[in-house]
């Protein structure tokens, strides 16, 4: 059977390098991956909303699906999860073939990442307030703290990931979302259960709230901080890898 093209979409500051261990584990598997860095991060002209990057993700998984009909995978963690729920909406494979078109996304996989309803900004979710681990400096956020993204890596990784940090686009984090496209394609979620960035318990509530609203969510844990990508290679290869499968595809 064909794998799936699997499309990834970065957290807030991160860059593809940042991912680089886990591709090059998925690649070796046999799977095409698709990640570049988003608009909103190291931009000397950063977007005012979160449209650019939805854009941006949304052309990304045309083209993965591309001429012949490919099936996609979109994998997303933290600040990615927000861009993801907007720039899906109506690419699944369910809705496409409705259309008459082939392919499309089959599911998506959500790395401790954020899924809030539509009309709704990170800064609503987290109840109005930024986080006292990254600076506000318009147009820009800064994070400040390397162990909040890799507690669970030694101090000379930690050293290193940090050093790949970039802006952010402040804006991004009061842009309300457009769409909540979890409800009509099914996900995979990652909870990291020693994740300083999103706390397990912020990560429960987003899921409990999306089966409460009718989301198709399937939840793994593990035992991992903010980066499970960096830390926990090959378990997260091998949760894709079950995601895929629960799509069917394997």
């Amino acid at each position: 059977m064909t794998k799936p093209q699997l499309v990834f979409v970065s957290g807030a500051w991160h860059v593809p390098a940042h991912f680089a261990p886990l591709e090059s584990k998925l690649s070796a598997l046999g799977y095409t991956c698709h990640i570049k860095q988003m608009p909103s991060v190291g931009s000397s002209n950063p977007p005012k909303d979160l449209s650019e990057d939805i854009a941006f993700i949304r052309s990304a998984v045309e083209k993965a699906i591309g001429p012949d009909g490919n099936d996609v995978v979109v994998l997303c963690h933290s600040w990615g999860g927000v861009v993801t729920g907007s720039a899906l909406s109506r690419l699944s494979k369910k809705v496409r073939e409705e259309g008459g078109q082939k392919g499309g996304v089959v599911r998506t996989g959500y790395m401790t990442a954020f899924m809030i309803p539509e009309g709704v900004s990170i800064t609503d979710a987290i109840g109005g307030k930024k986080a006292t681990w990254y600076d506000e400096e318009d147009p820009y956020a800064y994070a400040r703290e390397p162990n909040v993204f890799y507690n669970d890596l030694s101090p000379t990784e930690q050293k290193h990931w940090f050093s790949l940090i970039q802006s952010h686009a402040v804006a991004t984090f009061y842009s309300k979302t457009s769409a909540a496209s979890w409800l009509e394609i099914p996900t995979s979620y990652l909870l990291c259960e020693d994740d300083l960035a999103i706390p397990i318990l912020g990560q429960e509530a987003m899921t409990d709230k999306v089966k409460e609203l009718g989301g198709d969510i399937e939840v793994t844990r593990v035992k991992s901080g903010h980066s499970p990508f960096l830390s926990k290679v090959e378990e997260t290869a091998a949760w894709v890898e079950g995601v895929v499968r629960k799509a069917g595809l394997s």
